[in-house]
């Protein structure tokens, strides 16, 4: 009698990979499905030694859109192969004008 292969269960989590045009290397870090996008920024922002002076503003791209900070990495996160679940990020910039 053979015996029932069940599918393994998707880990909790997900991988998010971060890019910045500036930076040597991207940043691959797993997060808990419920962490915002503004924690994931803070942490890349950290990660890429960027210094936040009030005059640039930061923001991510998934897929071709602008992603809100209150969103969460496991709203956005696609299934990946086997078990994995992941999201890339692009780190984006734009000049605020003085006013």
């Amino acid at each position: 009698m053979a015996a029932k292969v069940d599918k393994p269960p998707k880990q909790d989590g997900v991988v998010v990979h971060a890019t910045f045009a500036a930076a040597p290397k991207p940043y691959n870090e797993k997060y808990s499905e419920a962490t915002t996008i503004s924690k994931v920024m803070e942490d890349a922002l950290a990660f890429f030694e960027i210094q936040t002076d009030g005059t640039t503003r930061y923001y991510f791209v998934a897929n071709g859109d602008e992603q809100d900070p209150g969103t969460t990495v496991g709203e956005i996160a696609e299934d990946g192969p086997g078990q994995s679940r992941s999201i890339k990020l692009s780190l984006r910039t734009e000049t605020i004008s003085g006013s």
